[in-house]
């Protein structure tokens, strides 16, 4: 992180130097100033090493007052420094990890526990960026402390030598508070994450949670999470203070000892102990800060390992952008394509099927039986473990995926808004003319309803239940996949929240689009399947029949036991049936 800063870095140490030898010098002044006082004396005589002034009083003291002004500029400098730097990682880290991320592939984003990139972008950053600070602090605070040492040492080479010496036994000494804060850390780290993730889950189900009356139990869960997160938090923190104290105390007993072998020896004057005393008690101080940060530099590394694990990760994961352009679709196929999100239990298995393009396209089938999944496929969400994907006969990983991303567009079971405009949710970070999103909100039949709104297009909007209803929330989504002109579209329930004016009209829509585009639509009500040219329905991970529904309807078991339901079942003039609860008998 610092290894682009050496610059300021460099500054930052050289100006720390200094300010520690000007305070080294303000100290000795100062000691020689006080006993020329004491006894009566009219110049101030400065002795330090090969160092030898002699002053008038007033003179010395203007000149302590000139250093200490000196010593303020550069403690200035020495405080704007660590904090330009802290901030600029800040942001870089905050950036570095929502780009990797951002251009990481599914796969692997879909793996991370909820609330854990939330995570990742606050406290995990927040802990790096301590690590900055305290690095700078180690910087500053060993070069003010070396300044001080070897002042002290040109006063009195005995005291201060063994000073110097047992500081650096006492890093030693505390090596295994060290890797306790480190295992504290680690702990601590996902201990945080874990609380994140129960955060996150909480504000998602507050609403259930009201509903059945289990507040109690909710309360509780979440209390568990803080508990360890406290306790965690408690074991890190207590190792930093536990060292900070005892090494404070262990460096007045060092010094006590110095100056006691000094007194004994009877070496030195009145001027240059009470120097030697007060620079070597101030560089005591500059001893804590430096093993306080070093230490608190080992307690973070679990929460940079964390952070960069994530980031190599996600870069890991990013598909090649590179490819040839997306021509027009002409076939689409899968060629005994298997899928598995855990090893040895396929979810799908050697799928095999082809579409023509322009076709329109129902997938159907019951619970569990991979229509999901099949969908990830198709959006190149996922690879396939074997078997491959071919569009116009070629591999389908060989086009370029941003040409990919401009040309295929998609529909989920859980449409989802962002806050901003009407617009923008429709525009979703693309440069599309207002007049293509008007025409695909008409397409999708909420132009009429965004036209009433407040602001009409202008009008802000969220994911939140007062602000459009769910119905609302799924065209607005709709009018999002069909603004970009895609050449395949993919819609997982995409109408399963309409009522059945608005599904009839979203149908209408659908139908219009017959031979403009591919279409795949997951349905999970049968009226859906009446605008499709084929219907594939897949039962237990592979493809059970493709065809259309008169085929279907001569030849295949599920869709003539669902198709049954219906006509049993459903009031007249209700053709439809969830078939999301059915399994094949």
């Amino acid at each position: 992180m610092l290894g682009q800063r050496l610059l300021p870095v460099g500054v930052l140490g050289g100006l720390s130097l200094l300010g520690g030898m000007i305070e080294a010098s303000i100290l000795a002044l100062m000691a020689n100033i006080a006993a020329t006082m004491v006894l009566r004396g009219r110049a101030v005589v400065i002795d330090i090493g090969p160092l030898n002034l002699h002053m008038a009083l007033r003179t010395a003291l203007m000149a302590a007052l000139a250093m200490t002004a000196l010593r303020t500029a550069l403690q200035l400098a020495i405080a704007w420094l660590p904090a330009h730097i802290a901030a600029n990682v800040q942001a870089e880290l905050r950036n570095e990890l929502f780009d990797a991320f951002a251009r990481a592939s599914w796969s692997v984003k879909s793996l991370d526990k909820e609330g854990h990139f939330q995570e990742l972008m606050t406290n995990q950053i927040n802990q790096a960026v301590g690590a900055v600070m305290n690095v700078a602090a180690v910087i500053s605070a060993g070069a003010m402390f070396l300044a001080l040492v070897a002042s002290a040492i040109s006063l009195s080479a005995i005291a201060a030598a063994v000073v110097l010496a047992s500081a650096i036994a006492l890093f030693a000494a505390f090596r295994p508070l060290d890797r306790a804060g480190r295992n504290a850390a680690r702990e601590s780290s996902q201990a945080y994450i874990d609380q994140a993730g129960g955060i996150s889950e909480s504000v998602r189900l507050a609403e259930e949670a009201e509903v059945f009356g289990v507040t109690s139990a909710y309360r509780s869960r979440m209390a568990k999470l803080v508990a360890a997160a406290r306790n965690a938090s408690f074991h890190a923190n207590l190792t930093l203070r536990i060292v900070s104290g005892v090494y404070q105390s262990a460096i007045y007993f060092i010094i006590v000892g110095g100056i006691t072998g000094i007194y004994f020896a009877h070496a030195g004057n009145l001027a240059s102990l009470g120097a030697v005393v007060l620079i070597l008690v101030r560089a005591s101080s500059y001893g804590q800060q430096l093993q306080g940060a070093n230490h608190a530099i080992i307690q973070v590394m679990p929460y940079l390992d964390r952070l960069f694990g994530s980031i190599d990760r996600y870069r890991a994961s990013a598909p090649n952008p590179e490819g040839s352009r997306l021509p027009e679709v002409q076939t689409i196929a899968f060629r005994r394509v298997s899928f598995s999100y855990r090893a040895g239990q396929p979810v799908l298995h050697d799928i095999t099927f082809e579409v023509r393009g322009g076709e329109t396209v129902g997938i159907i089938g019951p619970t569990g039986a991979g229509k999901s999944t099949l969908s990830q496929l198709l959006l190149r969400l996922r690879e396939p473990d074997t078997g491959t994907y071919l569009l116009n006969g070629q591999a389908a990983r060989a086009f370029a995926t941003n040409d990919w991303h401009r040309k295929v567009a998609y529909v989920s079971q859980e449409p989802r808004l962002f806050t901003g405009s009407v617009a923008d949710n429709i525009r979703f970070f693309r440069e599309i003319e207002q007049a293509d999103i008007e025409r695909a909100a008409r397409l999708a039949y909420i132009h009429d309803e965004i036209q009433k709104m407040p602001a009409g297009y202008a009008t802000v909007i969220g994911q939140q239940a007062d602000a459009v209803s769910g119905g609302q929330r799924q065209r607005i989504c709709l009018a999002r996949a069909l603004a970009g002109q895609p050449r395949i579209l993919v819609l997982d329930e995409a109408t399963n929240a309409l009522d059945l004016a608005s599904e009839a009209a979203v149908q209408a829509s659908l139908a219009g689009l017959r031979g403009s585009m591919t279409v795949f639509i997951i349905a999970h009500r049968l009226s859906l399947l009446r605008i499709c040219d084929r219907v594939l329905v897949i039962e237990g991970g592979h493809v059970s029949a493709f065809g259309s529904l008169d085929e279907l309807a001569r030849t295949d078991h599920f869709y003539r036991r669902v198709a049954s339901l219906v006509d049993t079942h459903t009031p007249p003039g209700s053709a439809e049936a969830l078939t999301e609860t059915l399994s094949p008998q």
